[in-house]
């Protein structure tokens, strides 16, 4: 597990611009790296995590969650300010406000609706369609669940969850990772079916489905957009 969280943050501090709007009160000063430009913005550098795991258990009894024990593994690794690609999004980590897009993912109206049919919300799906979420129903080892979308728009009805589209938070990096070190050279389209082999279990089974049609969508916007 471990040469996988590395080498998603290797990657993922070379894929990203590093870029944060400069917040007097919230930007943690040990973490810029340049000065604050005129438009505000400033850029930043990772700093070792120092969040134990009983932070993060704390964060579990509050709102009656479990987290996989990979996930907590990565998400104290650094304190880092940004964490997106194009797919999805995943919390961030910032000395100055400890936990706090962890928590602002499990406190909202929906969010407890999810948590009471044990879905556990984490991160965001890259189409603004809704949560991903922990599929926390099944008990396993380590709590390393299997992974899910959750439509917003079904407003807390069952039928607004997906099949399962990645088998595990670590195939979940391990796709992540791929898709941000191919993205520069490849068409995005090209690059999904790809997460078929990594995740043959997860994203290459009953998530083929989900990430067929991100596929089809990326190529519809590619024959309109691109050049």
């Amino acid at each position: 597990m471990d040469e996988i969280i590395n080498t998603f943050f290797t990657s993922y501090f070379n894929f990203s611009r590093l870029r944060s709007v400069y917040g007097e009160e919230k930007t943690p000063k040990n973490m810029m790296a340049t000065p604050v430009d005129e438009e505000g913005w400033y850029t930043w550098k990772p700093i070792e995590g120092t969040l134990t795991n009983s932070n993060y258990r704390q964060v579990e009894e509050k709102f009656g969650v479990k987290f996989p024990k990979s996930f907590v593994e990565w998400h104290k690794q650094y304190f880092f300010l940004d964490c997106s690609c194009q797919l999805m999004g995943l919390p961030v980590s910032s000395p100055t406000e400890p936990l706090q897009q962890i928590i602002d993912n499990l406190d909202y109206s929906l969010a407890k609706d999810l948590i009471e049919a044990k879905l556990y919300p984490f991160g965001d799906e890259g189409n603004d369609a809704g949560p991903l979420v922990f599929d926390g129903r099944y008990e396993v080892k380590d709590n390393e669940y299997s992974i899910r979308v959750y439509d917003h728009e079904y407003g807390g009805d069952m039928d607004g969850l997906s099949e399962i589209v990645f088998s595990s938070f670590p195939k979940l990096l391990e796709c992540f990772t791929h898709y941000i070190q191919e993205v520069e050279t490849r068409k995005n389209f090209e690059i999904i079916p790809d997460f078929f082999q990594i995740d043959p279990t997860g994203a290459g089974k009953t998530g083929k489905g989900y990430w067929l049609s991100w596929v089809a969508m990326e190529k519809e916007n590619d024959e309109l957009f691109g050049d």
